[in-house]
């Protein structure tokens, strides 16, 4: 039997993810990184600072080759440049060697239309073994 959790595959991206902290409490610092790998749950992103567990975050996340996958009108070319936009919870942190920290993100909330893109994105970009 498996030991893993995850509801979702993941694919290694290294694409950009800007993130900033959803406070009411004051004026959170904007951020941009990479994330490491992507599902349809959520994210793998380095940080420079750790965040609290449970921590809303407001993501625009670039996904490269998604734009195909989209319901839209138009070229599909416009539409791989679009971000994904949603709400994110921080769930794990990890402080890494370089001082920077891993934050595993679980998506929720995305919009409807946007993830059922990106889940066929990552269908489609899975390697063939895990398919």
């Amino acid at each position: 039997m498996s030991s893993e959790r995850r509801q979702y595959r993941r694919i290694p991206m290294g694409a950009t993810v800007g993130f900033q902290e959803i406070s009411f409490a004051r004026e959170p610092e904007p951020a941009t990184s990479v994330y490491g790998d992507i599902s349809g749950g959520g994210l793998l992103l380095n940080s420079p600072r750790a965040l609290p567990l449970d921590t809303l975050l407001r993501l625009e996340l670039r996904v490269p080759g998604w734009g195909k996958h989209q319901n839209h009108f138009g070229p599909v070319q416009d539409f791989d440049l679009r971000p994904l936009v949603a709400v994110g919870q921080v769930v794990r942190v990890e402080r890494l060697e370089s001082g920077e920290y891993e934050l595993g993100v679980k998506f929720v909330n995305v919009y409807p239309d946007d993830q059922a893109a990106l889940l066929k994105f990552i269908e489609a970009s899975a390697p063939a073994e895990e398919k």
